[in-house]
């Protein structure tokens, strides 16, 4: 199948883990993909792997926090496409811990990136979005919904994206832009298992024997892989979800267990 076949595709966060296969997933139908993170070198080689795909794959370094780099992205992508069919936020990698070990710094870091940022890439191609009638998926956390002790940034962070992400569907109803916003539970990403072998050493006990315990105790199906998500991107952005607006969807193997 080639439903994404030459739509314009911008994935923020796109050199590895959750955005690296968001982008993988539209590059197998044909999608041309622009991908945007801090490292060069990740974002080389996310784009060697792509191009065995489609043909048309651009990789940008860019730090998102900096003053006009959204609409550098952003320009670049309406300069060479002409216009853009999809935009999915996902860059943003909070400092974990809780509120009483995360200095000042930390938390101003995290909302720069993950919220400011990625609001300013939103704004950006909002005109290019409301031209295509595209769609914007942006990526939060479960954690916005049942936030976690050692998590207290992170939970802040997603569940402002939730509540703006609500707020920004409002208005892509009136410009005819389809907004929706994928929580993730615990997804098998680089850093996940950096906070496991944490906990784990915290606990005495192995990464493997955590990682089955913890999936036991949050009493989910198994833990996720970046594809999992990726495919709920996809079909966000497909016709079979056309009258799907303004949603948060969980992707989490059943962690959230509210209404």
């Amino acid at each position: 199948m080639n439903h994404f076949a030459n739509r314009r595709v911008l994935v923020t966060g796109s050199g590895r883990g959750i955005g690296k296969a968001i982008a993988y997933r539209f590059a197998r139908e044909g999608a041309k993909i622009q991908l945007v993170a801090r490292s060069q070198g990740e974002l080389d080689a996310t784009r060697a792997e792509l191009l065995a795909l489609t043909p048309e794959v651009r990789a940008t370094a860019l730090d998102l926090q900096l003053p006009g780099s959204a609409r550098q992205i952003v320009g670049e992508v309406a300069d060479v496409w002409g216009g853009l069919d999809i935009l999915v936020t996902n860059a943003g990698a909070a400092a974990q811990g809780g509120f009483l070990e995360l200095e000042d710094d930390a938390w101003q870091t995290g909302f720069g990136l993950k919220m400011f940022a990625n609001l300013r890439v939103i704004k950006a191609a909002w005109p290019l979005l409301k031209a295509s009638q595209g769609n914007l998926v942006m990526i939060g956390g479960g954690t916005g919904k049942t936030p976690d002790r050692q998590l207290s940034l992170v939970s802040a962070i997603n569940g402002g994206q939730a509540a703006l992400a609500k707020s920004i569907a409002e208005q892509g109803i009136l410009d005819g832009i389809r907004v929706n916003l994928v929580q993730p539970g615990m997804v098998n990403t680089s850093r996940r298992r950096q906070l496991f072998e944490k906990w784990a050493a915290q606990a005495g006990t192995g990464i493997e024997h955590y990682m089955t315990q913890i999936t036991r105790e949050s009493r989910i199906t198994r833990l996720g892989e970046p594809s999992d998500i990726a495919e709920a991107v996809a079909f966000l952005c497909s016709d079979a979800s056309r009258w799907i607006h303004g949603a948060i969807l969980d992707v989490d193997g059943g962690q959230a267990k509210g209404l």
